[in-house]
């Protein structure tokens, strides 16, 4: 029972997190092969493989021609962001673990050949990121924590469940409790009667008795 109260904190935790707003800023981050501009965002979720995963499967969607895992930094090379430009670009992407806030900070820097995306140079181009990147923060946090309300919910049902068999159960026993009282209530009753037949038997039997003797004593004067 603690177990479960605790794995509903933990759901409670992740929907207030999410109720703050999920922003995409930019920022100068130190990636594997150097420190570039790059935009920032928050996934609430505390699980930095899924938040990996869940990047590394949005890069498929764009398509890429090859990636390279570092740990907690992944080169994706040639990624085609169509709906911005017939030219591919590379993407760095830096995660970082925050226990305490049970969430990932995700750093994102694009190359577009030398040059990396940055808003006071490629308002287009940043734009186009920080949108994608807020869409994809927001998807991914609402997804995880909507899992965790499925699982959530699946066992309260199943309490709910419990106890209408419990009431179901409590029901029958309240019944046989009024059925045992309903016979008790008849057995006294027919004690009491068969106490007074018993009675009336033990008249009848004296009554019989002394018919009895007067036969036996007519019969013992016949000579």
């Amino acid at each position: 029972m603690i177990k479960k109260y605790l794995s509903l904190a933990f759901v409670l935790a992740g929907a207030m997190a999410l109720a703050q707003e999920v922003k995409v800023k930019e920022t100068s981050e130190s990636f594997f092969n150097g420190s570039h501009n790059a935009f920032v965002t928050t996934v609430y979720i505390e699980d930095l493989s899924k938040v990996q995963k869940e990047w590394k499967s949005k890069m498929k969607d764009f398509g890429y021609s090859n990636s390279d895992d570092k740990g907690k930094e992944y080169f994706f090379d040639n990624v085609k962001f169509k709906d911005l430009s017939n030219n591919t670009m590379d993407v760095y992407a830096k995660f970082e673990e925050l226990k305490g806030e049970k969430s990932v900070r995700v750093y994102i820097a694009i190359d577009m050949g030398g040059d990396y995306v940055s808003g006071g140079a490629h308002g287009k181009e940043a734009d186009y990121m920080k949108k994608l990147m807020q869409e994809w923060a927001i998807k991914v946090s609402k997804d995880f924590v909507e899992d965790q309300w499925k699982e959530q919910n699946k066992a309260l049902l199943k309490l709910q469940d419990k106890q209408k068999d419990l009431e179901k159960d409590n029901k029958n026993l309240d019944g046989d409790i009024k059925n045992y009282e309903e016979k008790i209530k008849k057995a006294k009753e027919d004690i009491e009667k068969n106490k007074k037949d018993i009675e009336t038997k033990k008249t009848e039997i004296e009554a019989q008795k002394k018919v009895t003797d007067d036969v036996k004593k007519k019969l013992d004067s016949i000579k």
